[in-house]
């Protein structure tokens, strides 16, 4: 009875793992980035999101900055889009975000950040949004944050 409680325990662990999934271009070159707009999505309620992206990216020593999709986005060279869930489990988390970063236009980078199964019984599902949105810029951007 002990063996198939431990298993049963181990398979909601295993439920709860992280997925993050890249995909680069093959001409993409991170390093030639210096800016980037961030386009807002209204539809993402998870409290200073957009504020988080930001410093992200400030990470790299990258400039960026919120903008609205109504706003003149020509001007832009690098521009990143996002969807981003949450759920709930004794306090909000975030569940699932997906970047798409485009040069003059053209998809270069996409990363997306999933917890399988909402996180089940995990207790990193619990990490901060900055961490998880850290952790899926430095894929996005195929970089390793200096110390």
């Amino acid at each position: 009875m002990k063996k198939i409680l431990v298993v049963i325990l181990i398979g909601f662990g295993l439920v709860g793992c992280t997925s993050i999934q890249v995909n680069n271009a093959t001409d993409f070159n991170p390093e030639s980035i210096r800016q980037v707009c961030i386009v807002d999505n209204p539809k993402v309620i998870i409290k200073d999101f957009n504020q988080i992206v930001e410093r992200s990216f400030k990470r790299y020593n990258i400039d960026a900055k919120t903008y609205k999709d109504t706003d003149k986005l020509s001007l832009c060279q690098t521009t990143l889009n996002y969807t981003a869930t949450r759920s709930w489990d004794m306090a909000p988390y975030l569940v699932a975000a997906q970047f798409n970063l485009l040069q003059n236009g053209r998809q270069v980078s996409e990363a997306s950040f999933r917890l399988r199964g909402n996180g089940g019984l995990a207790p990193n599902k619990w990490r901060s949004t900055e961490a998880k949105i850290n952790e899926l810029v430095d894929q996005l951007l195929n970089k390793v944050p200096s110390k």
